[in-house]
This record gives structure tokens, C-alpha cells and sequence, in this order.
């Protein structure tokens, strides 16, 4: 493979370093996704697991503690904390479930509501700082090779499911 240096991320400058290597997507990936979250956070003033679930409450609200724990793969004590910590913000608020007395919904408030597009406009700006440099071309390229990538990764997650299950 060649020795190119990747001028979208900068890699170790080792010689003989072949950037093909896997050592490197995953360096790449998890630094990129750190230091978005970690600018994010800061801008914010959330927790990135804060933001998980304001996220997925965005997408679906009223989910049960529990629906959000096995959606975002975060212990169900664990989301309990968090809510907590949101609801004290007043960013959500828990109700009685519709059917199931025992259990509650969490729900935005219009709190959140109101304030949601700060954090659009917090990321718009750490999106445009992050991809400054970048052509079109390039960044809509990088794109489709995620995508790729995300959908090669679904169909490797159902493999080894499946295979767990066998096994």
C-alpha cells in the first residue's frame, strides 16, 4: 500500500507506516467522533450520554426508561441517573405510562423545545470548523464511504448475531 500522508487526518509519522492498516481507520474514527463529542459536550453543557438520549427523545418521545436503555445500549440504572440529571435541568419530565401504571414515559419539555436549535447551532459550527479545508467533492466521497462502510458493518452485526445464537 502506499505511504501517502492523509491530509484529512493526521496520522502517526512513522516510517514504513502503511495507512491501509486497520490501526489506523480505527484511530482515525474514534478520534474524529471523540473530539466532536467532546467540543459538543462543552458547548452545550451536556454529557454526551445526555445527549444520546435528548437525541433519541427528539426522534421518539414518551420511550420508557427502559426502551432508552436498550436503544442506546446504556444499563437502564445508568439512564436512570441521566434523566435524573436532565430532569433537574428541566429538560425532561417523567409521566405515567398510558397502560402500564408501574412504569413512565419520558417526555421533552418546552424547555428543550425552545432551546433545541442552540445546540443546532452549536454543532452547525463545529461541523463547519471540522470539514474547513475539505472540497466538496472530497467531504460527499468520505460520506458515501461511511455509509458504505455502516452498511457493511450492519450486515457483519447480523452475521455474528446470528452466529451467537447458534453457537
Amino acid at each position: 500500500m502506499s505511504q501517502t500522508k492523509n491530509t484529512a487526518v493526521e496520522v502517526a509519522d512513522t516510517a514504513g507506516d502503511d495507512l491501509f492498516l486497520p490501526d489506523h481507520f480505527l484511530k482515525a474514527i474514534n478520534d474524529v467522533g471523540t473530539m466532536l463529542a467532546t467540543i459538543y459536550d462543552r458547548r452545550t453543557g451536556l454529557t454526551r450520554n445526555q445527549t444520546r438520549i435528548v437525541i433519541a427523545l427528539l426522534e421518539t418521545d414518551g420511550q420508557t426508561q427502559t426502551e432508552l436503555a436498550n436503544a442506546l445500549s446504556i444499563h437502564k440504572v445508568s439512564v436512570g441517573i441521566y434523566l435524573n440529571e436532565l430532569e433537574s435541568l428541566g429538560l425532561v419530565e417523567r409521566r405515567i405510562h398510558p397502560t402500564d401504571g408501574r412504569a413512565k414515559c419520558i417526555y421533552l419539555t418546552p424547555l428543550l423545545h425552545a432551546s433545541k436549535h442552540i445546540a443546532r447551532d452549536h454543532y452547525a459550527a463545529i461541523h463547519s470548523e471540522a470539514i474547513a479545508g475539505i472540497n466538496e467533492k472530497d467531504y460527499i466521497a468520505m460520506l458515501r464511504c461511511m455509509d458504505k462502510m455502516r452498511k457493511n458493518l450492519e450486515v457483519l452485526d447480523t452475521k455474528d448475531r446470528k452466529a451467537r445464537r447458534k453457537g
